[in-house]
């Protein structure tokens, strides 16, 4: 998937892998991991598959290497974002750990549970800002707002809003389940 990312970012212009990086942290990284590690196997991946093209430009005495996607990437890309969208299994280490919560002591669940929600609203509260950022860019500009590839990176933001105040909702029910438990 990471190669997928990659394409998608590379679309919207050419990049460094630090650019890459941090243009993941702050889209798809809210739902898909992206770390330098899993990058570069993938940026060697596309490269190797001539879906990517490599450029070093220097930056006063330093070299950057910059990455573009080519034809054959952007054909790749639109082949695959074109498929049918297959329903994935949740890979949440939490539940994981739910499942074993019979083997860990009353307060350390509630430690654990807190720290989890601390966690979510973190998230959320990241995500809000993102939010208010766009909103303040985009003001009442008709272009933007009509411009699909906004559209979508919205609609996306709002499915990872809405997903984060799940989590805070039901966390935060399972938190005082657990209390109520062991009150009884």
């Amino acid at each position: 998937m990471q190669d997928k990312i990659i394409l998608g970012l590379l679309l919207d212009g050419d990049k460094s892998s630090y650019d890459l990086k941090k243009s993941m942290e702050s889209s798809t990284g809210f739902f898909y991991n992206s770390s330098q590690g899993s990058i570069q196997p993938a940026l060697k991946k596309l490269i190797q598959h001539r879906h990517v093209h490599i450029t070093e430009e220097l930056q006063g005495a330093r070299s950057k290497k910059v990455y573009s996607i080519t034809e054959e990437g952007e054909e790749e890309f639109l082949r695959w974002a074109g498929k049918s969208i297959a329903l994935d299994k949740p890979r949440d280490p939490a539940l994981v750990k739910m499942f074993f919560f019979n083997y860990v002591e009353n307060s350390r669940k509630l430690e654990l549970v807190e720290a989890y929600l601390h966690e979510i609203e973190n998230v959320g509260a990241t995500m809000r800002k993102i939010q208010q950022m766009n909103r303040e860019k985009i003001g009442e500009n008709k272009e933007l707002l009509n411009n699909p590839k906004v559209k979508t990176r919205l609609d996306t933001l709002e499915f990872g809003m809405d997903y984060y105040a799940f989590l805070q909702e039901w966390y935060t029910k399972y938190l005082q389940k657990l209390k109520e438990e062991m009150e009884s």
